[in-house]
């Protein structure tokens, strides 16, 4: 068995692990990547954020972005089920300038791009591979690598779980969980064709529909192909089923609106249709002395407003700016560094899970389809959508009062209700 001496080990090639990996080696830190699966490879959250810009900008590949044919994101669009009411976010319209637009992407492109520039910049790579055993000893990480079909064990300072759902670190150690009270919900997804869109910059909108119990999400990702899918609370009776299929599924999902039926009347599947279960979990603490978890191997929450891939690379850089410091100086990461790390990770994905709960709520739901332009609230809202999930006082105190408006219309009608199919 070799061993191989490093002073960073990530697990997992995806946004979080390629960002941190391109950030890391350029600080002159020695890194490797351990990714499981080939790329390019099929992935959704294909809707990138205004917010997330500067890590793009950050890592250089910016200037690339049109160049790999991704569609510029102007704005979001969110659309009740039978297209009578529609609430339009025009990023450059909201209280925070300079993020005119972002990024409608194919993840198996996009999550290549990334793990390239990682690469480029000088991070190995071991792929397809896979991490066997993890183990702290005298203060190195001794971890043994699968790949090939020969084990390499490596030493390493840092170890950084960037494996996205699989958590591979927080399963393996059995970290504890916060207790997040939302039901048990799935999505039913795949890629098509012939799905109708807006003309002019609203082609590149992603639209949100929603149902009584979840929503459907339409993504533009070139000139013709187009990610559609359901997020829809998980039934166990549905489950149960014998004639249950993703694809029964969706189809019934989609005659219960009419605009949706309209939007994908000539419509055709272009892969098959996918399935992922049970949304939304958080570990209760991300990082420790010598190890932090990452975007989805963190924790993962409801994507209606695509805060996925910017949380993951928003994550890294985080964990880039904890470590260098404690790298530079030969020490482990302090109480307060992991604490700090934690706080100011959660208290981001606070804001999307506000909005989230708000989405998700009728009388909230209300509130967020009658915008106001009093105090510039829409603005803020819009700001918010756009990925500000760090805000600063001018936008903080004015997503605050929308937010108590959303409660207060729970008791008093403020608003009229939505009809949801």
């Amino acid at each position: 068995m070799i061993t191989e001496h490093l002073d960073v080990l990530i697990v997992g090639g995806g946004p979080a692990g390629s960002t941190a990996a391109a950030l890391l080696v350029e600080a002159g830190l020695k890194v490797c990547i351990v990714e499981k699966e080939p790329f390019p490879r099929f992935k959704i959250g294909e809707s990138l954020l205004p917010g997330g810009n500067d890590i793009l900008k950050r890592l250089g590949i910016w200037e690339k972005m049109d160049d790999a044919g991704f569609i510029r994101k102007y704005g979001a669009e969110f659309v009740s089920s039978d297209g009578s009411s529609r609430v339009h976010n025009i990023f450059s319209e909201g209280l925070v300038k300079g993020l005119d637009y972002t990024y409608q992407v194919e993840r198996s492109k996009f999550d290549l791009l990334l793990l390239n520039n990682a690469i480029k910049k000088g991070a190995s790579l071991l792929q397809p591979a896979k991490v066997i055993s993890t183990e702290l000893k005298e203060g190195q990480w001794q971890v043994a690598v699968e790949a090939e079909n020969q084990t390499t064990q490596y030493q390493a300072t840092w170890l950084l779980d960037a494996s996205g759902r699989d958590a591979f670190f927080g399963k393996k150690q059995k970290l504890a969980q916060d207790t997040i009270p939302y039901p048990k919900r799935f999505a039913v997804y795949s890629h098509f064709k012939g799905v109708k869109r807006n003309s002019g910059k609203e082609a590149g909108n992603i639209i949100i529909t929603r149902l009584r119990d979840g929503w459907f999400w339409s993504i533009p990702l070139d000139d013709d192909k187009t990610s559609v899918g359901v997020v829809s609370v998980r039934k166990r009776d549905e489950w149960k089923d014998p004639n249950f299929t993703a694809e029964t599924f969706f189809n019934n999902e989609i005659k219960r609106s009419t605009y949706l039926s309209g939007l994908l009347e000539n419509a055709q599947a272009l892969d098959d249709f996918r399935i992922t279960a049970d949304y939304t979990y958080s570990f209760s603490d991300y990082a420790g002395p010598q190890h932090m978890l990452l975007g989805d191997a963190a924790g993962f929450i409801d994507p209606i407003f695509s805060s996925g891939v910017y949380l993951a690379m928003r994550s890294a850089t985080m964990a880039v700016d904890a470590i260098l410091p404690a790298h530079r100086e030969k020490r482990t990461l302090t109480t307060r560094d992991c604490n700090t790390y934690t706080k100011k990770l959660k208290s981001n994905v606070r804001v999307m899970r506000n909005l989230i709960e708000v989405y998700y709520d009728p009388k909230g739901f209300t509130i967020f389809m009658s915008p106001s332009e009093k105090f510039k609230l829409f603005q803020s809202v819009n700001s918010i959508v756009a990925g500000n999930s760090n805000p600063g006082f001018s936008l903080r105190w004015r997503f605050r009062l929308f937010l108590l408006l959303c409660k207060i219309n729970k008791r008093f009608k403020l608003a009229p209700d939505q009809e949801l199919a």
